[in-house]
């Protein structure tokens, strides 16, 4: 840092804001242990599947249905293998959704 340090006033006010904020655990807690890791992944999952319009997860379990239907009468396996395609970005952003809601993430 250039330029001249802290008066002895300026260190002692900074000393007892920072007992002050220490003093908060929760707080505390999430200072000490700030990192990127596997919570961001699932932010990051959040915020995705939130940016996503309720119109294309309607299309999607529109289409997951018809294909359950199809799948039980054709025995063709090309007819499950779609339905597979189709069910796990469904079933991914039906399960996302409600939790990013939850947690206040808004698109």
């Amino acid at each position: 840092m250039d330029g001249p340090g802290l008066s002895r006033r300026e260190l002692r006010i900074l000393v007892e804001i920072e007992d002050e904020l220490r003093a908060d655990g929760r707080l505390d807690r999430a200072m000490r242990t700030m990192r990127r890791g596997p919570g961001c992944l699932l932010d990051r999952a959040l915020g995705l599947a939130v940016r996503v319009p309720a119109a294309v997860l309607a299309v999607l379990l529109a289409l997951s249905a018809g294909l359950l239907l199809v799948a039980a009468d054709a025995h063709s396996p090309a007819v499950p293998a779609a339905f597979a395609l189709v069910w796990a970005p469904t079933f991914a952003l039906s399960a996302t959704r409600p939790i990013a809601r939850r947690r206040g993430l808004r698109p």
